[in-house]
């Protein structure tokens, strides 16, 4: 089945698409990388726009506020109207922002052209009037922070490696697993996190080798059961909690890769990959790997899901959102021929709605 066609609506961000974040309530926020953020509520009108100045690659939504990360600078943003409230400036590029505990915690880098890798980063904490709370600085990148529970986790890169347990206050507790390698990416569930590795380790947060991969693991997803882990040469493997193979996928490098909405009760897994010059966008049923739809799109950078909606940002800024009840049928008639032909007037009317969705 073309997944293209199966999309509940398509949007147009006006330029490349750097992140997307589909909320619980069916709202979808799209940011790009020349700064423009977009709001559009669960039927796809526009609720506010925004310019924030630089490219958007992170964003932590509450009633409070809306802060994303704009190139050097935490911008945050009223979520009603989208008006900017306070915009900070961190030391170097600004790579994450998250809630935690109220406050908000953030991350920054300094990367050095001549050496070819970063040569400071910190940690950051503001209150939600734009006050430094603390800020600690060190000499690894942290790739990816999580949460736990409670507890804040950030996977580091080189010199030290492993990651550190975040409290309230520095100075933090280091801990490094088995195999000290840097951590490149990261995942967290409900019961456990994982961090994957350069050498290919999928580790837990209690220092657990749960798996060793064919390359360094680029992208990880929590599933309903396991995770899924994906290399840089575009592995795919998912496994059961205890890291026991259940499927593998090979094929050009994965870009993006989420756990996807859930139909007609089937758990769905989304992967985009890309060559040189195309991208392909995937749906597995996460039980046995089978893929039950694909399109080809444009190179995908962001995919972000709930239970009934899954978004996905695109190269070409198109922003395409399925829903949960209208996939579920498409598959559904795609496994199930009917015999009997549609009439002329019904497959006139399908099209006009899809067409208003789309050019909304």
């Amino acid at each position: 089945m073309d997944l293209r066609g199966a999309t509940w609506m398509v949007r147009s961000l006006g330029e490349s698409v750097s992140m997307v974040n589909v909320m619980e309530n069916g709202d979808v926020f799209a940011g790009g990388w020349d700064g423009h953020l977009i709001r559009w509520d669960e039927e796809g009108n526009v609720l506010w726009t925004a310019q924030t100045g630089n490219r958007i690659s992170a964003i932590a939504v509450s009633e409070q506020a809306v802060v994303v990360t704009s190139g050097l600078h935490l911008v945050a943003l009223d979520p009603g109207t989208g008006e900017q409230r306070w915009k900070v400036a961190l030391e170097g590029s600004a790579d994450d922002v998250r809630w935690w505990n109220n406050d908000l915690l953030a991350v920054s880098s300094v990367y050095d052209i001549e050496h070819n890798d970063f040569i400071e980063s910190a940690l950051w904490k503001f209150d939600v009037d734009g006050k430094c709370l603390w800020v600690e600085r060190m000499d690894e990148r942290p790739w990816s922070v999580l949460e736990l529970g409670d507890t804040c986790y950030a996977g580091l890169g080189r010199p030290r490696c492993g990651w550190l347990t975040l409290s309230e206050d520095p100075p933090f507790e280091h801990h490094l697993p088995p195999t000290s390698y840097p951590v490149m990416s990261g995942a967290s569930g409900q019961e456990y996190l994982l961090f994957g590795q350069t050498d290919g380790s999928v580790v837990n947060e209690k220092s657990a080798v749960l798996s060793t991969e064919s390359g360094a693991v680029e992208h990880l997803s929590m599933l309903s059961q396991g995770f899924a882990a994906s290399t840089d040469e575009g592995h795919l493997t998912v496994r059961s909690d205890d890291g026991t193979l259940r499927w593998e996928s090979k094929g050009d490098p994965i870009t993006a890769q989420h756990r996807g909405l859930i139909a007609d009760g089937t758990n769905l897994f989304w992967a985009a990959r890309a060559s040189e010059h195309t991208g392909q966008l995937s749906i597995h049923d996460s039980s046995d790997g089978s893929i039950l739809a694909s399109t080809s799109l444009s190179r995908v950078r962001s995919i972000s899901s709930t239970e009934t909606r899954t978004a996905v940002g695109c190269d070409d800024g198109e922003v395409l959102v399925w829903d949960s009840t209208l996939l579920a049928r498409r598959l559904n008639q795609e496994s199930t021929p009917n015999d009997e032909p549609v009439s002329d007037r019904k497959a006139a009317l399908q099209a006009r709605l899809l067409a208003l969705r789309q050019s909304k």
